[in-house]
């Protein structure tokens, strides 16, 4: 019975995934398969030990035992745009460069926030075969520009306006069914047919219709169905294939995993923005790995991985530049440079537009150390040069997937035989590129991201695997106690009140982390951080936009209902951070950045799911009454759960 609900449970996660945008760290693939890889630096071709490692080497299979995984992630990309005379790039004679075509303008992304879910299970079928199979997120490109960097600032009425939103919206899963074979104790080998799923939309790309309609000089084959088409979806399989050796006494591993294309179903909604009438396949990649075990409770690993994204032509074929090409003057008000020579290039072509990205080598190191027989410590560092390249980052606005350098930890503790609780964080640093001057339709463009991502998953584990358990470590749990400690996360809703304004979105993501200690079934003590994201206004002559963040300290009660259910209520303080950005006309001014300690209460429930697991469900006030300048209380609604140490 335990097995068909973790089933049903996986089918309800996998589902839930299809419908989880998220932008990724090399390229738009993830770093690493599954959480515990990631805290790795996404290590996984020649070590890999959860059920989610099958996405990085199908010979994974035959070294992870009986088990099941399921987690969820937060993962947050902080991007910025800026184009024409905002990006501040100069003429080599020191001058502004001049705003081509009238493009002048930056922004920040919006949806700062996202779920990533995953799930996986691998169970052995005899002492040389096994079986597998996972829901890997991808990734995937993530932009909501409240400004459209794309607007020509109101000059043609069928171009969006500065305030019309643009952006893109594509996810990826993948689904390989593995199977692994032991050829003797020293060689694996495994083989998954890999299944895909990719859902996008696009929006706010009008204005690239006026060179169709005004300049004759088209950038689309079908303008008609280059935006605004609403969530379309693409299907399709690759293979993938890996080898495993053992050498040194089991000291030194040796991993090769491949990755053919994963041929999809064309986008027609997209058919005049991807190139070859809306293919979007997922490219090619293949890797190496090495892991070495100093001691069995030492794993030092590294992986190097090679992406093919220059093959796919709608990702690989170049962009719109502007040398050289042909100077147009529109009514004396629009000028600018285009360099499209033959219809042939025109985007949805074989040969058309896309977004330039060459291939990218993706370099790889992780440390994992076993403290002990419950407690597995990590680290890793992940290293990709941006595949995009200066002159191409007029599309690429909408997919600034350009951070580099990505530092991560992570850990394992073994709560108890049977249950595993993983956690990360990643963080992927900030790095900028800008364009020379008029190297783009929009003359000058630069752009900025840097990320965070936070993972916490279970595994039930009913047979290790080989080894497995010398790697925690051969020493008790000799630290602290952590009878009565608990920690969790919950994501949901957050919602800013009494909102003053023309027009206002004061309902984004919220999340919080917390840890705390029951005394007893009935009273607790509660700590951790909570993400208030942020809320837009707007009136007739301003544009504002409010952040905030809360660190809390609380008293929770709590009243059992039955053996399982309890109802809780908290009160207790919180220090919010709050920073708002006002833009009066074409000026920005940060108008303030107080911070201030504001009463924090709420009720919830909670339902012990495991032992080990509570399910909660919370609604919290942070009172920030007059304390805060924009006197905007804030409500956060949230869903989660607290695993018990």
């Amino acid at each position: 019975m335990k097995r068909n609900n973790f089933a049903l449970t996986a089918l309800a996660v996998a589902l839930a995934l299809v419908q989880t945008p998220a932008l990724a760290t090399n390229g738009y693939f993830l770093p690493g398969a599954g959480f515990r890889s990631q805290g790795m630096g996404g290590v996984g071709i020649a070590y890999g030990r959860d059920s989610l490692s099958i996405g990085a080497n199908p010979a994974n299979v035959t070294k992870t035992g009986m088990r099941g995984d399921m987690g969820f992630g937060i993962f947050n990309p902080e991007r910025y745009a800026a184009v024409g005379n905002s990006t501040g790039v100069l003429n080599p004679d020191g001058s502004p460069a001049e705003a081509t075509f009238g493009f002048d303008s930056a922004s920040e992304s919006d949806s700062k926030y996202f779920i990533v879910p995953e799930m996986g299970m691998t169970m052995p079928l005899t002492e040389r075969l096994s079986v597998g199979m996972a829901f890997v997120a991808n990734g995937g490109m993530n932009t909501t520009y409240p400004v459209n960097l794309f607007s020509y600032n109101g000059f043609n009425p069928a171009v969006p306006g500065a305030d019309a939103k643009l952006g893109v919206d594509m996810m990826q899963l993948l689904v390989p069914l593995t199977v692994g074979y032991k050829v003797n104790e020293n060689h694996v080998f495994g083989a998954a047919l890999q299944l895909a799923v990719t859902r996008f939309r696009a929006y706010g790309l009008e204005a690239f219709g006026f060179f169709d309609n005004n300049l004759g000089n088209p950038i689309s084959a079908d303008p008609d169905h280059m935006t605004g088409q609403g969530f379309d979806y693409s299907y399709g399989a690759g293979v993938k294939l890996g080898w495993q050796g053992e050498f040194l006494d089991d000291r030194l591993t040796l991993g090769l995993a491949y990755t053919s294309r994963t041929y999809m179903t064309k986008f027609d909604k997209y058919r005049g923005l991807f190139a070859e009438q809306g293919d979007f396949d997922i490219p090619e990649s293949y890797g190496l790995g090495i892991a070495i075990k100093p001691v069995k409770n030492l794993i030092i690993a590294a992986d190097v991985v090679r992406i093919k994204y220059s093959d796919i032509a709608a990702i690989g074929n170049g962009g719109p530049t502007t040398s050289p090409g042909k100077v147009y003057n529109f009514n004396n008000q629009l000028k600018g440079v285009i360099s499209i020579p033959n219809p042939i290039f025109e985007a949805g072509n074989d040969q058309g537009l896309g977004f330039g990205w060459k291939d990218m080598t993706v370099y790889k190191l992780g440390v994992q150390y076993g403290v002990n027989n419950r407690l597995q410590l990590r680290a890793g560092y992940n290293y990709g040069k941006s595949p995009i390249p200066d002159n191409q980052l007029t599309f690429n606005i909408l997919a600034p997937a350009v951070v580099e350098r990505h530092y991560s930890v992570g850990f394992t503790y073994k709560a108890s035989d049977e249950l595993e609780v993983t956690g990360m964080y990643m963080y992927a640093a900030s790095n900028s590129q800008a364009s020379p001057p008029r190297q783009n339709i929009v003359g000058s463009a630069t752009v900025n991201m840097h990320q965070n991502v936070f993972g916490l998953s279970l595994g039930w584990v009913l047979d290790p695997g080989p080894g497995a358990l010398e790697e925690y470590g051969a020493g008790d749990w000799a630290g602290i106690n952590f009878d009565g400690w608990y920690g969790g996360f919950g994501f949901g809703q957050s919602r800013y009140r009494d909102v003053v304004a023309t027009s206002a979105n004061t309902r984004t993501e919220g999340w919080k982390v917390y840890s705390g200690y029951q005394f007893n079934k009935y009273l607790g003590v509660e700590g951790g951080f909570a993400n208030l994201n942020d809320f837009t206004a707007q009136t007739a002559a301003t544009r504002t936009n409010t952040e905030s963040d809360a660190w809390t300290l609380a008293a929770v009660g709590a009243y059992p209902l039955t053996g399982k259910l309890s109802v809780t209520a908290k009160l207790g303080a919180a220090y919010v951070l709050t920073k708002t950005n006002t833009k009066v006309g074409a000026a920005l001014t940060q108008r303030s950045g107080e911070d201030s300690y504001v009463p924090n209460y709420g009720v919830g429930i909670k339902y012990a799911l495991l032992d080990n697991m509570d399910l909660r469900a919370e609604w919290e006030r942070f009172d920030l009454g007059n304390n805060n300048i924009n006197k905007n209380n804030i409500d956060l609604m949230t869903a989660g759960f607290a695993v018990k140490f």
